[in-house]
C-alpha cells in the first residue's frame, strides 16, 4: 500500500510541475517573444509585350529646309571667303587703238560738163522711152504727162539723173529714175573729142 501511495504522490508531482513549467513557457512566450506581423501580398503576373505592328514600305520625301528663316533667331550664314588684302594682282595694259575719225563729208562729184550749144552736135537717145503710166493716173483722166529732168551724159553716153526738175505727179519718180538709168546716148563731141554733156532732158509721157 504504501509503494503504490507513493508512486500516486510521484506521478501527481510530475505532473504539477509539467503544468507549472508549461504554464511559464506560455506566459514567457506571450510576454517577451517578437510580434509577428502578417501582409497579404498582391503579387501582379507581368504580361508580355504586344507584338510590333508589321512594317509598311512608305516613301517618305524629304523637303528642302530652309535655314535662314525670318524671325527665328540669327540665320545660318555661309562661311567667310577671307581675301588676302596684300594680295596684288596686275591690271592689264590697256593698247592703243588709235580711232580713225569717220569721214562724214559728202563725196565731190563734178558736175562740170559742156552745154548743148557747145558741143559738135546734139547727142542722140539710142534707147526706146519706155515709162508705165500709173493706173491712178490713168482713173483720173490723165494720159499726158512732161516732166524735165536734169541730165548728165558722160563720154560713154551713160545718163545720169541730176534732179527732176519740173514732175506734176510724184507718182512717176521711180518710172522716171528706172528709165533714166537704162537710157544711152552717144557720146557727146566737143572739137571731134568725147566730152560730158549736161542738159534738161524733156520728157513726155503717155498713156
Amino acid at each position: 500500500m504504501k509503494k503504490q501511495l507513493s508512486a500516486f504522490l510521484l506521478s501527481g508531482g510530475v505532473m504539477v510541475v509539467s503544468l507549472g513549467i508549461l504554464t511559464l513557457g506560455y506566459y514567457l512566450n506571450s510576454e517577451d517573444g517578437p510580434e509577428l506581423e502578417v501582409r497579404q501580398l498582391d503579387i501582379a503576373i507581368a504580361q508580355p509585350p504586344p507584338p510590333p505592328p508589321p512594317q509598311s514600305q512608305q516613301v517618305t520625301e524629304q523637303a528642302d529646309v530652309n535655314m535662314q528663316v525670318e524671325g527665328a533667331g540669327a540665320p545660318v550664314s555661309m562661311a567667310d571667303i577671307q581675301v588676302d588684302p596684300e594680295i596684288e594682282i596686275d591690271k592689264p595694259e590697256r593698247p592703243d587703238v588709235a580711232m580713225a575719225q569717220p569721214d562724214w563729208a559728202a563725196p565731190e562729184i563734178d558736175w562740170e560738163a559742156y552745154a548743148l550749144s557747145e558741143l559738135d552736135g546734139k547727142p542722140t537717145l539710142l534707147t526706146p522711152v519706155k515709162i508705165r503710166f500709173p493706173k491712178k493716173l490713168k482713173h483720173r483722166g490723165i494720159e499726158r504727162v512732161v516732166v524735165k529732168l536734169d541730165v548728165m551724159i558722160d563720154e560713154k553716153g551713160d545718163v545720169t539723173l541730176i534732179d527732176i526738175v519740173d514732175n506734176p505727179y510724184h507718182e512717176l519718180n521711180k518710172e522716171i529714175q528706172r528709165f533714166v538709168k537704162g537710157s544711152k546716148f552717144t557720146a557727146p563731141h566737143k572739137a571731134d573729142h568725147a566730152v560730158r554733156a549736161r542738159f534738161i532732158w524733156p520728157v513726155e509721157i503717155e498713156a
